[in-house]
């Protein structure tokens, strides 16, 4: 299979290629980081002896990536798996009102991804009728905390696109699923939560790679966040609003 991953050098996403790479199948490996991907992809070209491809991607410039669609499908005709999990977290330091961290982490976390994958649902719908996108998001998108509520609105933005491109190509055999995971021991979380309540990126990516098998809709890592979002929604919003979360 030919499988393109977006965010793939570092965290999860370098997981993620290592796995499908050590499965046997090809890949297309992108992120901002050049140099990480050229590294990460002469690895797994070593590792595995499957063809690896580095393709660099800036999610927050729309007119470079009509040229990164170009890019991949001159490498690949077609593309039967899609994985994101690419993202950024404004720091602590980071006011709500900071303009450009507004849009970077819009553009990153939910309007670079959406259109790529805009194109390559409507490529897989006209070459083969089939296909598996699998987008990593956050338990943040669930409900909006005053802590990160910029990172959250971007999650839930994206929640929402990703269910309706799900209902979009259901007819299609097209398989959407949405991930949402709590903590993941990366660096982009560094500082924010107590190790031990976080998971690791080579957990995180053996649960992806298992959904290529799988028909889900949306699925929480660990599984034990379905629950405690659900107490979270729950909680009205007369109260919600005073907790310092």
């Amino acid at each position: 299979m030919n499988v393109l991953i977006i965010g793939a050098s570092s965290g999860v996403g370098k997981e993620v290629a290592h796995i499908f790479s050590q499965k046997g199948h090809n890949v297309i490996c992108s992120s901002r980081d050049e140099r990480e991907l050229e590294s990460l992809v002469s690895d797994l070209t070593i590792r595995y002896g499957n063809k690896a491809y580095a393709v660099p991607v800036d999610l927050t410039d729309l007119s470079l990536i009509k040229n990164y669609l170009i890019d991949i499908y001159g490498i690949f005709q077609s593309i039967d798996y899609v994985i994101v999990t690419a993202a950024t977290m404004p720091g602590n330091e980071m006011e709500y009102y900071d303009e450009e961290g507004l849009i970077r982490t819009t553009m990153t976390n939910y309007t670079g991804i959406a259109y790529i994958l805009n194109e390559i649902s409507r490529r897989m719908v006209v070459d083969s009728c089939s296909g598996i996108i699998i987008c990593l998001s956050s338990v943040a998108g669930e409900r909006g905390r005053q802590s990160n509520f910029i990172y959250g609105a971007s999650k839930s933005a994206l929640n929402t696109y990703l269910q309706g491109l799900r209902g979009k190509l259901y007819k299609y055999d097209i398989q959407v699923t949405t991930v949402l995971p709590g903590y993941i021991d990366t660096l982009m979380s560094y500082g924010k939560v107590a190790g031990s309540l976080a998971v690791s990126p080579q957990y995180a990516s053996k649960k992806i790679y298992s959904l290529t098998e799988k028909r889900k809709d949306v699925v929480y890592i660990p599984h034990f966040w379905w629950l405690i979002m659900r107490i979270v929604k729950s909680i009205p919003e007369v109260i919600f609003k005073r907790l310092n979360l």
